[in-house]
């Protein structure tokens, strides 16, 4: 039991995932089918909002807070791909239940962060644990979603390559 609590990041806030695929007790294995959740997001940084039901791939969607360590080690690696695969794949922050929004942009202006960041502080994506992955392909359907931590940004390359048939 211990492992997989190791293995699944920071507890999120319970309750089902509104996400497809949502997991059952191994919330390290990997999902995928159906679409984002018909949800409205206000941007963290910058201005405007995302209708997530909305979004096309391919995409690359993190599910962060500031409260998360291993989220915070891995923002530098969302960043750097999404340098790596600018115009052609787009990455999305999401900031999930923030309690303490100045430390969640605090720590995006330290990893660099420059792509869009929108915040979901009712918890509508009902997340289990963080942080979590997931891939959206060209028709805005789920290819892969996990909670994993991301430890480098050729292992999210590879992830998009092999889910999402996207190369670089």
């Amino acid at each position: 039991m211990l492992l997989l609590v190791l293995l699944a990041g920071c507890a999120g806030a319970g309750g089902d995932d509104d996400m497809p695929g949502a997991p059952d007790d191994d919330l390290t294995a990997p999902r995928s089918g159906g679409t984002l959740p018909d949800v409205r997001l206000d941007a963290l940084t910058g201005d405007g909002a995302l209708d997530l039901a909305d979004l096309e791939g391919p995409a690359v969607v993190n599910l962060w807070a500031s409260w998360c360590g291993p989220c915070e080690r891995e923002l530098p690696y969302y960043q750097e791909f999404s340098e790596r695969y600018a115009g052609v794949v787009d990455v999305v922050g999401i900031d999930f239940q923030e309690t303490r929004v100045d430390r969640a942009r605090a720590m995006l202006r330290d990893a660099g962060v420059t792509y869009p960041v929108y915040a979901d502080p009712d918890g509508e994506l009902r997340a289990v644990a963080l942080p979590k992955v997931v891939l959206v392909d060209a028709d805005g359907e789920i290819a892969f979603e996990q909670y994993l931590e991301i430890d480098g940004p050729d292992q999210l390359a590879a992830l998009v390559r092999d889910h999402l048939g996207v190369e670089q």
